[in-house]
C-alpha cells in the first residue's frame, strides 16, 4: 500500500480543529465517566475525625469476638418478603494505653441494645441494656456520637463508670441489631433449585464487603487499618446453608434456634478490621491443594459451579508463586474465593476473597481470551493482597498504594506463572477490551496510569485525600503505583541480582502482620540493594551500581530522591537535545503545558529522579542485556546515555514511567526503524515493548500538540509495513495503539464539515491503514474458519503460545475498527459470522470474534441480515435474559453501536432504568455505555455525541446516583 503516513501532512491551519475537538472530547469523556463512576467505588468514605481517632486512640484492640445470628427469612430473594435485619453480639478486648474515662470506638447504623464491660477480669459494669443491674435501659443515652461528625462517620463515645489506667485491660460486650444493606449485606437474587423439593427458589447470599470503613457497620470496633487485632468469628445460620469466614471452620453445633447450625471458625492472625470476611448461603465449591498444603477453593452459586476451572488455576498456581516470591507461606490454613451475584469489584478479605462473579468465573464454552485474562488478572490481584495488603498493610489510606500499587505490580508476575500462554510483560504494558468495556484500574497499568496522570488536578501517590480521590482517579494508587515499582525493578535488577525482590522481602520482614507507609517501601527497596551479595553480581551490575548516585549515597538520601515520585503528581517528559547526549525534563500534560490553578502542584518546575536506560530499536538488539546503557536525570537538565546513533532509543523494554521527545530527525529515523521489526518468540519481546513505548509517546505528543499529528500516520504506515504486525505480540503492542489513535483521529475529524478536503483525505488514509491491519486476519479466518471453536478454551485441552493468545485477544478489535471505517472485507466477514451465529444459536462461533460480529450487525454495516433494528432487538434480549453472563455482556456492549438516534436514546434509557438488568452487568457499565454511545460516529445518520450529551444533561443526578 502507499506510504500514506509520509505523503499526508496536516498543514498548520488544519491542526487547530483536531486539537480543539480532542480537548473537548477528552474533557467531556472524563466528565461523563466521573458522573457515572462517582459512587461506584467501594472506597467513598472520608473520615477526618476518624483519622484523629486512629492516631490518638487511648486503646489498642487485641481481639474481637463476634457471633452473627441469621434467619432463613434473611435469604429470601424478594426483598419485600425478606427480613432485612439481623442480630449480633461482640466483645472487644482492649489494652489501655493512656489514662482516660472516655472510650471512643466506631459503630455506624448499629442499634445497640446492650453495652457492658469487664475491667481486668474483676469489675463488671453494665452501662445499658435489659438486665436489672444496668445503669440505663436506653443505650442511646449511654452510647452517643462524638459530635456532629461522629454522627456521620460512626465515631461513638462512652463515659466509663470510672477512669481506667494505662496497662489495664477492658473487655467490652455489645449486643446489637443491624440492617442487611451495608457492611454485612445481601447479594443480588439468584435462582436456586432445592435438592429435596426440586422447587425453584429465589435466594441471596449474605456477605461482608468492608473496605475501607465498612467494619463499623457490622461490629463495634476501632476501624482503621493500622489498629490490627485477632478475630474470633461465629455464625448461626439455617442448617442447609454453607457458612464461610476468614479461617477454617473449627466446630459445628446446633444453634440456639431450631433448624439452625452454629459455625465457629478459628482465630485469625492479627489483621485490619476491613479484612473480616463472612459469606453465607447456597454455594458450591471446587478445591485443590497448594504446594504448602493449603486448601484453595473457588465458590459460586450452584448454577455456576462448572465455571471454576480458570480461577482455580489462577489461585492455585498464584499461591505457589507468591509463597516462592515472598518467601512467606500463606499464614492461613485455607483460601476461599467467592463469586458474589451482582457485586461490583472485588475485596481481599484475608482467606475469604470476594469477587464479582462476572470477572472471576469463566464459562469456557463461550468466553474468549479476554475473559480468561480478566479472571487471571482479578484473581492474581486479590491474591497478591494476601501478602501485600493483608500481611503488610498500609498504615492509613493516605498510603493506600502500599496495598494497591504493589498488588497491581506483582499480579502480572502471578499471571505469567499461572498461565504460560499469557505474557505478563505485554499485558502490563497496555490493556485492550474487546467489546468497549471500561479498562479496570489495574489492567494494563503503564498505559492506563499515564493516560490519567497526564491530566491536571490529579493527586500524587501519597495523598491526604486518598479516599475521596479514589472515587475519581483510582488509577493513581493502583496503576501508577505499579508502574513506579516496575520502573524501579528494571533499574534495581540491572544493578544487583534480584535486588528489587530482596527489598520487598525486607519490607515483609520488617512490617510482618503490621502496617507500612510508602516511605517504608522505598527504604526497604534501598536496603534491598545493599543486601544483595556482590558475589552474585556480574561486572556490568557492579558498574551500574558504582556509577549511580542513587546507589552510592546514604540510604536516607536515596529515599529522599525517590520521594519525588510519591509526593508530586504527574510524570516527566524527557526532551532530548539535537546532540542526543543531553536532555531536559518537565511535567508532561496531555493537553500541552497549559494547566493553571492545579492545587496539587507545589512547584511549576517539577523534577523527578529518573533512571534512564538506552538501547537499540533493531531486530538484532536484545534490550535489557549488557549492552543497555543506564544513566540518571536528577535535575531539570543533564547528561544522558547517548542516543544519537541510528536506532538508539531511551526507555529500555518500556519500563520507564516517562515519555520521551526526540529531536525531529531522530524521531523520523526511529519511525522508519519500525518497518524492520520482527516477532518470532519471546526473544524479541523486549524490543517490541520498547517500540510500544515509542509509539505511545508519538501518539501522546501528537495529541498534546508537541509534534505534528501527521506523525501518527507516519507511525501507522511504518507499523503496517512491519513483519511483526501480523503476529500476536505485534498486534497487541504495535498495531492496537495505532488502531486506537486512528479511531481518535476519525472522531476528531467528524467535527469538521463533511466536504472539507482535509477530513476526506484523513478518513481515506485511516480507512486504508485499518484495512491493511485487518486483511491478514480476514485471510486467516477465511482459511481456517471461525465456526468450530466452541470448546477452544476448555481447560482440559487448551494450549497456546503467548503469541497465539495475544493474537486471539486482539483480532476482534482490529476487525471491528476496520469494519466501522469502511473496510468491506472486514465488515463482510463479521456480518457472515453474525448470520452464522443466528443459525447456530451463537454457540459455535469463535468467542474471540463473537462480540465484534454482534456490534457490526447492530451498526447495520456490511449488509447484515436481517437488519440493524432486528440485531439491536436480539442483543437487548440477550442482555436481559441470557443465562450466560459473558454472552449477556456482549449483548450489552453491542447496543451503543445502534444506527439511529432513537435506538441510542433507548439504549441509554434502558441501561439506567432497568434495575434487574443493571444488577447483573459489570461495575461502571453505565459509564462505558455512555462513552460508547458518545463516540458512535453513525452509520445510519445517528449522531452519538449529540445524543449522549443531551441525555447526560437530562439525567445528570440519576446517572451519578445509579452507579
Amino acid at each position: 500500500m502507499p506510504d500514506v503516513g509520509r505523503h499526508f501532512r496536516l498543514e498548520s491551519e488544519n491542526r487547530g480543529w483536531i486539537l480543539a475537538v480532542a480537548a473537548v472530547f477528552i474533557v467531556s469523556s472524563a466528565w461523563v465517566t466521573l458522573v457515572a463512576q462517582s459512587n461506584a467505588t467501594h472506597r467513598l468514605i472520608t473520615d477526618s475525625a476518624g483519622d484523629t481517632l486512629a492516631t490518638n486512640t487511648n486503646f489498642m484492640p487485641q481481639l474481637y469476638e463476634v457471633t452473627y445470628f441469621l434467619k432463613e427469612t434473611n435469604f429470601v430473594g424478594d426483598e419485600t418478603q425478606a427480613d432485612m435485619t439481623y442480630t449480633a453480639q461482640s466483645s472487644m478486648h482492649l489494652d489501655v494505653l493512656q489514662p482516660t474515662q472516655a472510650l471512643k470506638f466506631n459503630s455506624l447504623n448499629l442499634e445497640i441494645t446492650n453495652f457492658s464491660y469487664l475491667l481486668d477480669n474483676w469489675m463488671d459494669v453494665c452501662l445499658c441494656g435489659y438486665q436489672y443491674q444496668c445503669m440505663s435501659h436506653d443505650c442511646k443515652e449511654m452510647v452517643r456520637p462524638d459530635g456532629s461528625e461522629g454522627a456521620i462517620d460512626g465515631t461513638m463515645v462512652v463515659l466509663l463508670f470510672t477512669p481506667v489506667q494505662a496497662g489495664q485491660h477492658v473487655v467490652v460486650h455489645v449486643e446489637y441489631t443491624a440492617s442487611l444493606t451495608s457492611g454485612l449485606a445481601r447479594s443480588t437474587a439468584f435462582d436456586y433449585t432445592d435438592s429435596i423439593t426440586d422447587q425453584m427458589q429465589s435466594q441471596v447470599l449474605i456477605a461482608a464487603s468492608l473496605e475501607p470503613f465498612g467494619a463499623r457497620r457490622m461490629l463495634p470496633c476501632l476501624d482503621f487499618p493500622n489498629l490490627k487485632a485477632n478475630f474470633s468469628i461465629s455464625i448461626q445460620a439455617p442448617e442447609n446453608l454453607v457458612a464461610l469466614s476468614n479461617m477454617a471452620e473449627e466446630s459445628l453445633q446446633p444453634g440456639l434456634e431450631p433448624g439452625t447450625t452454629l459455625h465457629k471458625f478459628g482465630v485469625t492472625p492479627k489483621m485490619s478490621t476491613y479484612l473480616m470476611g463472612v459469606t453465607v448461603g447456597h454455594m458450591v465449591s471446587t478445591s485443590a491443594m497448594s504446594n504448602s498444603g493449603k486448601q484453595i477453593s473457588v465458590w459460586s452459586v450452584p448454577a455456576l459451579g462448572d465455571q471454576h476451572a480458570v480461577p482455580l488455576q489462577a489461585a492455585l498456581q498464584g499461591t505457589n508463586f507468591y509463597e516462592s516470591y515472598t518467601g512467606i507461606e500463606l499464614p492461613l490454613p485455607k483460601l476461599d474465593m467467592m463469586g458474589i451475584p451482582g457485586k461490583g469489584g472485588a475485596v481481599e478479605n484475608w482467606g475469604l476473597i470476594q469477587f464479582d462473579e462476572r470477572r472471576m468465573l469463566v464459562n469456557e464454552a463461550t468466553e474468549g481470551a479476554y475473559g480468561r485474562w480478566l479472571s487471571a488478572d482479578v484473581v492474581c490481584h486479590e491474591l497478591a493482597h494476601q501478602w501485600f495488603g493483608n500481611y503488610v498493610t498500609c498504615k492509613d489510606f493516605d498510603n493506600i498504594s502500599v496495598n494497591e500499587g504493589l498488588a497491581s505490580f506483582v499480579e502480572y508476575k502471578c499471571i505469567a506463572a499461572a498461565f504460560p500462554e499469557m505474557s505478563g510483560q505485554s499485558l502490563f504494558q497496555r490493556a485492550t477490551t474487546p467489546h468497549g468495556e471500561n479498562v479496570g484500574v489495574h489492567e494494563g497499568p503503564r498505559s492506563h496510569a499515564m493516560g490519567v496522570d497526564a491530566t491536571p488536578f490529579v493527586e500524587p501517590l501519597l495523598s491526604s485525600r486518598a479516599l475521596s480521590f479514589l472515587s475519581y482517579h483510582p488509577e493513581i494508587p493502583y496503576s501508577k503505583g505499579a508502574s513506579l515499582w516496575h520502573m524501579l525493578e528494571a533499574f534495581w535488577d540491572s544493578a544487583g541480582q534480584d535486588a528489587f525482590r530482596a527489598g520487598l522481602r525486607i519490607l515483609m520482614q520488617r512490617h510482618a502482620l503490621s502496617s507500612a507507609t510508602l516511605e517504608d517501601v522505598l527504604a526497604a527497596l534501598v536496603d534491598g540493594m545493599a543486601a544483595v551479595s556482590d558475589s552474585n553480581d556480574t561486572g556490568d551490575m557492579q558498574e551500574v551500581r558504582a556509577s549511580s548516585r542513587l546507589f552510592t549515597v546514604p540510604s536516607q538520601t536515596a529515599v529522599a530522591l525517590l520521594q519525588f515520585w510519591i509526593n508530586q503528581p504527574g510524570f516527566p517528559l524527557i526532551n532530548i537535545s539535537d546532540s542526543g547526549t543531553q536532555a531536559a525534563q518537565s511535567r508532561f500534560y496531555a493537553w500541552g503545558n497549559n494547566a493553571t490553578d492545579d492545587p496539587f502542584v507545589t512547584s511549576g518546575n517539577s523534577t523527578w529522579y529518573v533512571p534512564l536506560g538506552a538501547g537499540q530499536l533493531e531486530p538484532q538488539a536484545v534490550p535489557g542485556d549488557a549492552a543497555t546503557q543506564w544513566g540518571e536525570l536528577l535535575d531539570h537538565s543533564g547528561m544522558i546515555p547517548n542516543v544519537d546513533s541510528e536506532g538508539a532509543i531511551l526507555n529500555v523494554a518500556g519500563t520507564g514511567y516517562y515519555r520521551v521527545q526526540y529531536f525531529s530527525a531522530h524521531q523520523q529515523q526511529l519511525i522508519s526503524a519500525l518497518r524492520d521489526l520482527t516477532s518470532s518468540d519471546n526473544s524479541t519481546l523486549s524490543m517490541l515493548l520498547q517500540a510500544n513505548s515509542f509509539i505511545s509517546d508519538i501518539i501522546a505528543l501528537s495529541f498534546a500538540d508537541s509534534i505534528d499529528p501527521s506523525a501518527i500516520l507516519d507511525t501507522a504506515a511504518a507499523v503496517a509495513a512491519s513483519p511483526a504486525c501480523q503476529t500476536g505480540f505485534g498486534m497487541y503492542l504495535l498495531v492496537m495503539p495505532v488502531v486506537e489513535a486512528l479511531q481518535q483521529l476519525a472522531l476528531f475529524s467528524s467535527a469538521v464539515e463533511a466536504d472539507n478536503q482535509c477530513r476526506l483525505d484523513l478518513n481515506t488514509s485511516i480507512q486504508q491503514l485499518l484495512g491493511s491491519f485487518a486483511q491478514p486476519i480476514v485471510n486467516q479466518v477465511s482459511q481456517q474458519g471461525a465456526t468450530t471453536a466452541n470448546s477452544k478454551y476448555d481447560s482440559a485441552t487448551y494450549t497456546a503460545s503467548q503469541d497465539a493468545f495475544l493474537y486471539d485477544h486482539t483480532k476482534g478489535n482490529v476487525l471491528l475498527a476496520a469494519a466501522f471505517h469502511g473496510d468491506a472485507p472486514a465488515a463482510d466477514l463479521l456480518c457472515q459470522l453474525y448470520t452464522d451465529s443466528l443459525e447456530a444459536g451463537g454457540a459455535s462461533i469463535d468467542p474471540d470474534l463473537r462480540g465484534a460480529a454482534y456490534q457490526t450487525a447492530v451498526a447495520g454495516i456490511g449488509g447484515c441480515s436481517p437488519g440493524a433494528q432486528s440485531a439491536w432487538d436480539t442483543m437487548l434480549t440477550k442482555w436481559q435474559t441470557d443465562a450466560d453472563i459473558q454472552e449477556a455482556d456482549r449483548g450489552l456492549y453491542a447496543l451503543p453501536r445502534a444506527s439511529t438516534d432513537a435506538l441510542l436514546q433507548q439504549t441509554l434509557d434502558i441501561s439506567l432504568a432497568n434495575v434487574k438488568v443493571s444488577s447483573r452487568t459489570p461495575g461502571n457499565s453505565l459509564s462505558a455505555v455512555m462513552r460508547n454511545v458518545g463516540t458512535n460516529l453513525g452509520s445510519g445518520g445517528s449522531q452519538g455525541g449529540a445524543v449522549a450529551w443531551q441525555w447526560v444533561q437530562e439525567h445528570f443526578t440519576e446517572a451519578g446516583m445509579s452507579q
